[in-house]
């Protein structure tokens, strides 16, 4: 009987935090032109660098989107420690200075440093976030 109790106060606390406020993320823009892409990983790196988790979700490809929640993006970039949160500010500073993207077998790709790259996939008429690494 107490569970029953308790099961709708959890709903109603969840449902508070969710507030108003509470918005479903922005998809990625339409299209495949390098505006899009260069979009697409300015969002992502800011949706990263602000944990907005359910935002960068929403900008991973397919792939990622089927075996992520916001919960596990956060735990992961957590994990990742400075690396991570170093990757997404390089994105960003990279994207402001003019840093063009590569085609890679149809893919697009920003070296971001240090061996590691950022890389977009098409993906029903839009680019999505496949890596950061």
């Amino acid at each position: 009987m107490r569970r029953r109790r308790i099961a709708p106060l959890c709903l109603c606390a969840a449902l508070a935090c969710a507030g108003p406020g509470a918005r479903a993320p922005a998809p990625p823009p339409a299209g495949l032109d390098e505006a899009a892409a260069r979009e697409v990983l300015r969002r992502f790196s800011d949706a990263l660098g602000e944990r907005r988790w359910p935002d960068a979700l929403a900008l991973l490809s397919a792939r990622w989107q089927g075996a992520y929640t916001p919960a596990r993006l956060a735990t992961d970039a957590a994990g990742a420690g400075p690396a991570g949160k170093e990757a997404a500010e390089r994105v960003r500073a990279l994207l402001g200075q003019g840093a063009s993207l590569r085609d890679v077998g149809g893919a697009r790709v920003l070296d971001v440093g240090g061996g590691r790259r950022a890389v977009l996939v098409a993906e029903g008429g839009r680019w999505r976030v496949d890596a950061l690494e």
